[in-house]
């Protein structure tokens, strides 16, 4: 990064800075907030994501007026603060954030960055200028460098459990019904813009079906067993025509040929990804175990259900309560059957749980396959509970993230949008994991720069490459209390702060 040598990294010691402000020699002075964000970006920062990113992002441009560095900076920035619109960029530059205390070239004495505009600014860069760099970027390269670059970032940082359980899902992104999309499909949407299955509708009701444009949206979550740990380790952004299971089984090959083998253990998936050929493939070439639900009418399904009929076939009880909506008793019994083999196109073992349970008054039997041969069937009955995590994974993407609230039809400025969601989201599940704060993981980004707001408004002040963080309170009774020289020494910081209106370090 070229501009490495302009900008400095502070470091929290409140006792230095308070010795060194007693003196009366400190760096800046500032009436705000450390928040959360704050914080984050310093996790950044100190572990160089910035500047590796400068390294290995598909830049579009040659020429570099603007650190490219800073540029993926403002983009997560909107990305935290809920802002889907580039017009937003200004008003999150003035929110006080660790971006705007970056020493370099950016203050409004230049006019922005490398003195080419002589114009007053009120902000380092202007949003017209962020939207077209990331219009001018390749929606497909930009989707290679996530799931590879990236990945591969995560997996030297330490971002990948020794576990290995990862999750296989689509998902659909609905569109306004512009034409100007032409990266998108129209697909059958339900009043909710859900996708509707057609194949079991009369000729009369498939012609009050309504069809609408879609994106699809695969993910591969990677997540702890214990569900406080998520990272989205790959992502593809295609027409809502387009096969999920094709592209999940690209989207994992990728990632093993570009990330490593070994990295995923278990795959969680659902029947959409039921494919024998695909989880032999996977068992044989990756060493990736894969857990999915059978189909009723697959010959597996049918044995496993034969199997379940001898006399040394036994029922385990897996779970038994009220649930909390309705009252209603739940019980739910496992049992697993052994190998099957009646799997066509299936050449590795597979091994079935048998799930009993009732619904609604009825009792239900489904079941379970798997390449690993588990200790117990509650033990793959409790994995895949997991698989709800990545719904409610893709539910906050949705309604709390807003990664699919586009404005504007342009393929690369919508793929930015997803790839800096995931990329954002699971960075900060990384800060959350380093900084032993996993009870927070399960939050929405709303309540955590909630909880950092109340009651932590403060006076930051800076010395030596370390900040403290004061309350009003005892900030003024500092102030009053020095005396002598380094009262007169910092009286003359002040106003020279104010002649030259220093920006913050």
């Amino acid at each position: 990064m070229s501009e490495r040598k302009d900008w400095i990294v502070y470091r929290e010691n409140k006792p230095y800075v308070l010795n060194r402000f007693n003196s009366g020699r400190i760096d800046y002075a500032d009436l705000t907030e450390w928040s959360f964000l704050d914080k984050f970006f310093g996790f950044l920062l100190a572990h160089g994501f910035l500047e590796w990113a400068e390294g290995t992002y598909p830049n579009p441009r040659q020429r570099k007026n603007i650190p490219l560095w800073f540029l993926l900076a403002v983009m997560m920035q909107l990305r935290l603060h809920q802002k889907v619109a580039y017009s937003r960029a200004p008003g999150v530059l003035r929110s006080g954030s660790i971006l705007t205390r970056l020493k370099f070239n950016i203050g409004l004495k230049g006019g922005g960055f490398n003195y080419r505009n002589r114009n007053e600014r009120e902000v380092p860069l202007m949003h017209d200028t962020l939207r077209k760099y990331f219009r001018a970027t390749g929606g497909e390269k930009l989707e290679r460098w996530y799931n590879g670059e990236v990945s591969r970032w995560y997996r030297r940082k330490r971002g990948f459990l020794k576990e290995g359980v990862f999750i296989l899902d689509p998902t659909y992104l609905v569109l306004p019904d512009n034409p100007n999309y032409r990266k998108a499909a129209r697909m059958p949407l339900d009043e909710k813009g859900h996708i509707r299955n057609v194949r079991n509708l009369s000729e009369e009701e498939r012609k009050r079906v309504r069809y609408g444009l879609c994106y699809q949206l695969v993910l591969l979550l990677h997540l702890s067993s214990s569900s406080d740990y998520f990272l989205f380790a790959g992502s593809h952004l295609g027409p809502g025509n387009e096969s999920g299971l094709k592209e999940g089984e690209r989207l994992v090959d990728d990632f093993c040929r570009r990330v490593g083998r070994g990295v995923i253990k278990l795959l969680i998936v659902d029947r959409e990804y039921i494919d024998g050929a695909m989880i032999s493939r996977f068992k044989r070439k990756h060493g990736i175990d894969v857990l999915v639900p059978l189909k009723k009418n697959m010959d597996a399904f049918l044995d496993a259900m034969g199997l379940a009929k001898l006399p040394e076939a036994q029922w385990r009880l897996y779970r038994e309560g009220r649930e909390r909506k309705n009252g209603e008793l739940v019980r739910e019994e496992v049992m697993g059957v052994g190998e099957i083999t009646s799997w066509e196109g299936c050449d590795v073992p597979l091994y079935v749980v048998l799930v009993k349970g009732r619904e609604g008054g009825k009792e239900m039997i489904w079941a379970l396959v798997s390449t690993r041969r588990f200790r117990t069937p509650e033990q793959a009955r409790e994995h895949y509970e997991l698989r709800m995590q990545v719904e409610e994974r893709i539910d906050q993407l949705k309604n709390c993230w807003l990664i699919g609230k586009f404005t504007s039809p342009n393929f690369n400025l919508d793929m930015a949008q997803v790839v800096f969601t995931v990329l954002v989201y699971s960075l900060l599940q990384m800060y959350l994991m380093r900084e032993e704060m996993q009870e927070l993981a399960h939050k929405t980004i709303e309540t955590l720069q909630q909880e950092e707001r109340l009651g932590k408004n403060a006076v930051l002040v800076y010395a030596k490459g370390h900040f403290g963080i004061f309350d009003l309170d005892e900030f003024m009774d500092m102030t009053l209390s020095i005396e002598g020289e380094p009262k007169e020494r910092l009286h003359r910081w002040v106003k020279k702060f104010r002649a030259e209106k220093i920006r913050a370090p």
